[in-house]
């Protein structure tokens, strides 16, 4: 009489879906992964490039404050001297009493390099310039005296 042959020696017939299942499972945990570090980069560069919103909506304010006193607005040089990359660096130039004379200056190093220019007597653009990533490609924020600020290139990120 044959003996039945032993469990361990079947083949298993659940191992190729186990196998299937688990590198189905490390495909999605992987798209996750991915998205998640895509999100947390983009909030990131969202975060370093805010700088230049806040700090323009403060020049605006600043601009509209020193025409209502003055009757102008007032042209200020590029600051700092030198655009910043990826670490800020102090808000200096040699335009810093123009910048004195407006009332305003950032609290602390800066990301972005600002200027204004004052193409009509009742007119002024603040420009923000930065490149926070550090990849060469500048982001630009403008300012008016009669909107907030907003990106003007590159365009469709923030």
């Amino acid at each position: 009489m044959a003996t039945p042959p032993h469990d361990e020696h079947r083949p298993r017939q659940r191992r190729p879906a186990v196998v299937l299942a688990i590198v189905g499972l490390l495909v999605v945990v992987g798209l996750f992964a991915q998205r998640a570090w895509t999100r947390f980069a983009n909030m990131a560069m969202a975060a370093k490039t805010s700088e230049a919103v806040q700090n323009l909506e403060h020049i605006r304010r600043a601009q509209v404050a020193y025409f209502k006193t003055h009757g102008e607005y007032l042209a200020l040089g590029a600051t700092p001297q030198r655009r910043p990359g990826r670490t800020p660096i102090a808000f200096a130039s040699e335009h810093m009493d123009e910048w004195t004379r407006l009332g305003w200056q950032p609290d602390s190093p800066v990301r972005c390099q600002y200027a204004v220019t004052v193409p009509t007597p009742t007119d002024f653009q603040a420009v923000a310039r930065c490149d926070a990533d550090g990849d060469g490609e500048v982001s630009v924020f403008v300012s008016g005296p009669d909107g907030p600020p907003k990106r003007t290139s590159p365009d469709g990120q923030y």
